[in-house]
């Protein structure tokens, strides 16, 4: 697979259209003189079963949006035989992909941001301490980022009915000390366990692996347990949607040193099972129409 460690937003936007689809524009967002046209991708939108896919939340992760363009064609593919509409923003945050980057070149911060719960005490956080914390009601957040707020402006039209399976693609800079390969998810482990039994083929799952980070004044602790899953509620758009009753919300992270080739295999992976899963009601809903 060609390197492309370099490929800058311009160019990632010219793969797209070199492949034949359309772009669909959302918003504009200007950084350091340079003004960024926002685009996602809607495939088979006449169908109701939605799968959707994020990349690029984070700059410095480029190989999340990267593979997505290396995978798109097979995920068309699959969508257009499992009766799936494919929504696909494939590069949130395009100026912090240009600089490599974690936020945006303003650094605005947290920018995959998207919900508040409210804890004991009356105070709102943006992370649960624990994943069964008791949290007595959510609500929406606006993130900090121009660009993520455009993004979450675009996203409400597939709140209801929410998108049957999610999939934010991701990387992992550091922390990772046991191997290349995780996932944040929040149900669904033993289905789940079946995908990583594929993944670890390509590259090692991280296992009991840990990490801590301050948040609203309190200490997370991220644990990737044995089977290299992370359960938490982070308030992240995955949150979101598992929150809006999407049936399958999946994270998918793999290290940054981790070359494309083995990154686009693992995202494929996980594209290819989560439209398989929701594929027979897709089926089943397009019949009655």
């Amino acid at each position: 697979m060609e390197d492309k460690k370099n490929m800058t937003y311009r160019e990632l936007v010219s793969g797209y259209r070199a492949k034949g689809y359309k772009l669909k524009y959302y918003g504009k967002v200007k950084e350091n003189r340079e003004t960024y046209r926002l685009y996602k991708i809607i495939i088979n939108p006449w169908y109701k079963t939605t799968f959707f896919t994020t990349a690029g939340f984070h700059g410095d992760e480029p190989n999340s949006p990267i593979s997505l363009l290396e995978i798109i064609d097979k995920i068309a593919a699959l969508a257009n035989m499992a009766c799936v509409r494919v929504i696909a923003y494939i590069c949130v945050n395009p100026s912090g992909f240009d600089l490599r980057k974690h936020y945006n070149a303003s650094n605005e911060f947290f920018n995959n941001d998207s919900m508040r719960f409210l804890i004991k005490g009356g105070k709102w956080v943006g992370t649960l301490i624990d994943f069964n914390e008791p949290y007595a009601m959510v609500k929406p957040a606006k993130s900090p980022a121009k660009e993520v707020q455009l993004l979450q402006e675009d996203i409400c039209k597939y709140y209801f009915p929410a998108p049957a399976a999610v999939l934010d693609i991701h990387q992992q800079e550091g922390n990772l000390k046991t191997g290349e390969v995780f996932a944040y998810i929040f149900d669904h482990p033993a289905t789940y366990r079946r995908i990583m039994k594929k993944l670890a083929k390509i590259a090692p799952i991280a296992r009991n692996d840990s990490w801590s980070d301050h948040q609203d004044g309190r200490e997370i602790n991220y644990r990737i347990d044995e089977d290299g899953f992370v359960f938490v509620h982070d308030g992240t758009i995955t949150d979101l949607f598992y929150h809006l009753k999407s049936k399958y919300v999946v994270t998918s992270e793999t290290k940054t040193t981790l070359p494309l080739e083995q990154v686009s295999q693992i995202n494929l992976i996980w594209a290819k099972e989560l439209i398989r899963l929701i594929a027979r009601d897709a089926k089943k809903k397009n019949k009655k129409q």
